[in-house]
């Protein structure tokens, strides 16, 4: 709730003070690359421990985002895509916002233990999601927040807590 608060004031949750491990960032190359895995969690699946948006990565307009996608869930099979952010989460994944922004086997996932490599470029602004697109995962809390800002001259990870 404070985070749609101060969004929808024009203001912005304070960002996490030093980037979280599983984000690296390369600013002359202008690229940000990320290691994300599915977890089980308490509440349901996790990426890197975070479900519900409860945490954003914000990048700059026309960087590129590189990503190594790993299922760590032994018991499921689970994937990656960016979709524009709506009024409400899909029940599964479709085509991506962003070109090539998705792993493979959108709807059906990657098996326990598999990866992904993908590359794209937010050459988009806006609000995005990173889900599951497996039918029911994102419902289930499998997301956190993506934005492409124009105005961002890094890479920035904000808490939604």
């Amino acid at each position: 709730m404070l985070f749609a608060l101060l969004l929808s004031l024009g203001m912005s949750p304070p960002p996490i003070d030093s980037l979280p491990s599983w984000v690296q960032v390369d600013p002359a190359a202008r690229t940000v690359t990320l290691d994300l895995a599915a977890t089980p969690g308490d509440s349901g699946p996790t990426l890197n421990g975070h479900h519900r948006g409860d945490v954003q990565l914000v990048v700059p307009l026309n960087w590129t985002v590189r990503w190594t996608w790993v299922n760590r869930d032994t018991a499921a099979s689970h994937s990656l895509v960016v979709m524009v952010e709506r009024e409400k989460l899909p029940l599964e994944g479709g085509h991506p916002s962003l070109e090539n922004a998705l792993s493979r086997a959108v709807t059906a996932g990657l098996r326990p233990g598999q990866k992904d490599l993908t590359t794209f470029v937010a050459d988009q602004a806006g609000w995005y999601w990173m889900l599951c697109g497996v039918p029911g995962h994102a419902l289930a809390g499998e997301w956190i927040g993506f934005k492409v800002d124009r105005e961002a001259t890094g890479v920035v990870v904000v808490l939604k807590k």
